[in-house]
């Protein structure tokens, strides 16, 4: 399967969900569920493809606000815009604005904590978390209104908060597993050249060996981040309609009304 960004100027990391395909044969529509980096640096050009081709009329930002404040975007009245913040400071790290990353490496000086594992328990919280639970059906009355025209999320880079909504989605649309892992890592390709340059920079100016590692770790995926939320959801629940109603409250009603509005 062939994951495929949506080709803008100034957005790499910009993608359309639709035509995977779930565990009874069906497919996800194509051009009305999006996913993306954040669009403060988008061109007109980029935004004028969105709302004439993909007919995008609904944008959900999941930054906190001071990522919002650090990157402020600027879009048409057309498209309504809301505001879903996932994270507190409890998500150190996550958050791409620079105090968040200044704490991130600063508790890493002063931990013998992997950065791998603390990924795996800030994906655990953003899942399983308080705060999820709450914020997490907000964005899923999105997925699930009347609206006709396309809906985009975002975060910053477009791969960890928008990893985990997406991965959430296309559980609750039954897609399989592995095609979810797959466009969770396809963040690896699209944003390639800034990973690149980071690592090959990085140690040039950060010369601790334990933060070159939250370097690597802060701009990449591993499938291991997915794989361990679907064990919890296995470990924890009887099946994903038990997970979604006992977690958000999402019955099995309304994961019928996702399946009707966005599978072929």
């Amino acid at each position: 399967m062939e994951i495929k960004r949506i080709k803008l100027k100034s957005l790499k990391n910009t993608r359309d969900i639709g035509g995977f395909r779930t565990v009874d044969g069906k497919s996800v529509k194509q051009g009305v569920l999006i996913r993306s980096g954040h669009l403060a640096r988008a061109s007109a050009t980029d935004i004028s493809r969105l709302v004439k081709d993909y007919n995008l009329r609904t944008v959900i930002d999941l930054r906190t606000e001071a990522e919002i404040k650090e990157k402020t975007e600027m879009l048409p009245d057309i498209i309504e815009y809301k505001t879903v913040p996932l994270l507190d400071n409890s998500f150190l790290g996550i958050a791409r604005d620079e105090y968040s990353i200044k704490a991130w490496f600063n508790m890493f000086l002063n931990t013998d904590k992997d950065p791998d594992e603390v990924f795996c328990e800030m994906y655990e919280m953003l899942v399983f978390g308080e705060r999820s639970k709450k914020l997490i059906p907000l964005v899923f009355e999105e997925f699930l209104s009347d609206k006709t025209s396309s809906i985009l999320w975002h975060c910053s880079a477009g791969k960890d908060r928008v990893g985990v909504i997406t991965m959430l989605l296309l559980l609750a649309l039954g897609v399989e597993r592995e095609t979810i892992i797959e466009d969770y890592l396809a963040t690896k390709k699209f944003s390639a050249k800034e990973i690149f340059f980071t690592k090959f920079f990085s140690p040039l100016v950060i010369k601790e060996h334990k933060l070159r590692k939250c370097i690597s770790v802060l701009m990449g995926v591993k499938r291991q981040y997915i794989e361990r939320l679907f064990e919890r959801i296995d470990n924890e629940f009887d099946g994903i309609e038990d997970f979604f109603e006992k977690q958000y409250g999402i019955s099995d009603g309304d994961l019928m009304k996702l399946k009707a509005k966005y599978l072929v």
